[in-house]
């Protein structure tokens, strides 16, 4: 089951993706005011919503292991925050093609802006310390994932806190059919290829750490057998 899910989800994206794109540049009607370049909203959101997502999942996996030491939380928290960065990678670069072509700016400040680039370096930080960091590192990288889904309603709330250029949250409620239809498949399949990764890499590193402890029970078994046997020692009754 375990290597059935993942190939089982990347070959429902495959369907999916071809009409996905077929729909968003054929089907959907081009918006009014923007033009061709609102069809990125079809990426970006889908790619914001799944960055936030697995942002949450990490930190929540973070937490776990800290209380009680899970391999498995830990693997779910490094794969997860891998994934956000591959995510926000998508969305810092979608987003200001978009508001390039509809602010006039491909970079305002705006308060989303700053909070999901604050999220992206916050997870760069995570991975890097999980993968480089001295010993006894994993409880600072669970603090930067844990900081980093605090960030999560940060960016949600933020078009409602601070005055921004960036849309409100209501717009994806008041979106006409033809629109949702064309959402809803690219969302899917960057959701399945998403869980899809997670899953693959959340294995690999179960096998890692596998293969760690093995190869160090196999160091201490031959230390073991390195060590020089004592010598007998003679009875004092031997003339």
């Amino acid at each position: 089951m375990k290597k059935i899910l993942p190939i089982a989800f990347l070959g429902a994206a495959a369907l999916i993706f071809p009409v996905s794109v077929k729909t968003i540049f054929l089907d959907t009607p081009i918006e009014n005011q923007m033009g061709t370049v609102q069809k990125i909203f079809y990426f970006h959101v889908p790619l914001a919503w799944i960055m936030m997502l697995l942002a949450v999942v990490c930190g929540v996996a973070a937490g776990i292991q800290l209380r009680r030491d899970s391999k498995r939380a830990e693997a779910v928290s490094i794969a997860a925050a891998e994934l956000v960065l591959v995510t926000g990678l998508g969305v810092l670069i979608t987003g200001p093609i978009w508001g390039h072509a509809t602010w006039g700016k491909a970079w305002t400040w705006d308060a989303r802006q700053v909070s999901t680039g604050l999220l992206w370096l916050i997870f760069a930080a995570y991975v890097l310390v999980r993968h480089y960091g001295a010993a006894g590192s994993e409880r600072l990288a669970a603090a930067l994932a844990i900081f980093g889904a605090i960030d999560v309603p940060v960016i949600y709330y933020a078009v409602k806190i601070w005055k921004t250029t960036h849309p409100s949250n209501d717009v994806a409620g008041s979106l006409p059919a033809s629109m949702w239809a064309a959402l809803w498949p690219a969302l899917i399949a960057l959701l399945l290829t998403s869980i899809a990764v997670l899953l693959i890499r959340v294995q690999q590193e179960l096998t890692d750490v596998t293969l760690d402890e093995a190869w160090v029970d196999l160091d201490d078994a031959g230390a073991n057998k390195l060590e020089p046997t004592p010598a007998p020692t003679s009875g004092s009754g031997d003339a």
